[in-house]
């Protein structure tokens, strides 16, 4: 029997050329604006600029924070935040790829709070935060799908803890999805963010709560990905390939706020929180196949599903049809260069286990609805066979 809560109060705009439109969305917000972003990308891309332009058509002044790197961190956060009380912020607009959007939303928590942002976080101070900041989403690559979601995934730089957290008031208020802005994405940045979307709508897929609802969209999301992504990694200006591939991020984005993950991203927030310079996306990558070999008995009716639905396999038999999922999962991975292994990342094997113990204590949730109970030890065991 499934169970369906539903909550999705963010005013999604998913239109090609919609951010020439921001200036629409943003009467009523304030007189101030504070623009997460990171150093370079959306300078280069030109979004930058055109949000700029947005906001003094409206006469609403700004200031840029461009310190956000992938995989953020917690003390850049609480700069962002101490700006904004300091400079009477009014809202706050994320503009670039998961980490500037999540960076923003953490913002948006702490700034008309007490602390700094690690006290609203469950293994932190685990307080809930009472305010928040309007926030606005402009993600500039179609991967995490947190405009469509409260999630914001903040490392700790001092613990090597990365946690996500998401509450009612870090949904994003508007939400601007413009495909074209995605035509500039490198070749790699395409891949891992395309795969990071289709891992949510896999692990959607396979938790314990899925329901009809989230079914039919991660299975969307993931046949998206699988036709679309060869010819935008190949031809990264193909518009029609940008709008499916976007589309396809925001629609996992919904599953993760109708059903959410599993243990996969916990494998990967261990990871990437002790080995900051892998991205999410490749992370996801490694230890995806392994995850779902390891609980192949609790899954395999799903992932045959997943097999002749979304890579066409023509097996009868679930399991001989679940086996035959994950090797092309496997192949399609390798049109990429994504089946790393942890050893070519220079990911030390003594760290293993505490790679493993830390992701599992962190993001327990996650772990709680996946499918065969596993452990921090069955996680370690995982990551050796990544290596």
């Amino acid at each position: 029997m499934f169970k369906i809560y539903s909550y999705l109060p963010t005013k999604i705009i998913f239109k090609v050329g919609a951010i020439n439109e921001l200036y629409k969305h943003i009467k009523g917000l304030g007189k101030k604006a504070l623009i997460v972003t990171g150093k370079s990308s959306t300078k280069k891309n030109g979004s930058l600029q055109k949000v700029q332009e947005q906001l003094e058509k409206e006469n609403i002044e700004y200031i840029v924070f461009d310190k956000i790197i992938p995989n953020p961190i917690s003390t850049t956060v609480d700069e962002a935040a101490e700006i904004c009380r300091k400079e009477k912020i009014d809202f706050v607009i994320g503009l670039g790829g998961g980490s500037a959007v999540d960076s923003s939303k953490a913002i948006a928590i702490t700034a008309p709070n007490l602390g700094k942002f690690w006290d609203y976080v469950p293994v932190g101070g685990g307080k809930i935060p009472e305010k928040a900041l309007p926030i606005i989403a402009i993600p500039t690559t179609h991967g995490t799908g947190t405009e469509a979601d409260p999630f914001s995934v903040i490392t700790n730089p001092l613990t090597r803890e990365k946690v996500g957290i998401g509450y009612d008031n870090t949904f994003p208020k508007i939400s601007i999805v413009d495909p074209e802005i995605m035509k500039t994405l490198p070749q790699n940045q395409t891949a891992y963010t395309s795969m990071d979307a289709f891992y949510h709508s896999i692990e959607a897929f396979f938790n314990i709560n899925a329901n009809p609802y989230s079914d039919v969209l991660a299975l969307d999301a993931m046949k998206r990905i699988v036709s679309y992504l060869p010819i935008a990694y190949e031809k990264g200006d193909d518009i029609e390939a940008r709008i499916h591939l976007s589309w396809a991020s925001t629609e996992a984005g919904i599953t993760e706020t109708l059903t959410g993950v599993i243990a996969n991203h916990a494998l990967e927030h261990g990871l990437s929180g002790f080995y900051p310079d892998i991205p999410h996306g490749l992370g996801l990558c490694i230890t995806g196949p392994y995850l779902f070999e390891y609980i192949f008995d609790h899954i395999f009716e799903r992932l045959a599903i997943v097999g002749r639905e979304v890579f066409g396999v023509y097996e009868a038999d679930d399991k001989k049809a679940a086996k035959l999922a994950i090797k092309k999962l496997r192949d399609f991975q390798e049109l990429f260069n994504l089946n790393k292994r942890l050893s070519e990342l220079k990911v030390r094997k003594e760290d293993l286990k505490e790679i493993a113990k830390t992701g599992y204590r962190i993001l327990k949730g996650v772990i709680a609805v996946t499918p065969g109970n596993i452990n921090d030890e069955d996680m370690s065991q995982i990551l050796k066979n990544c290596y």
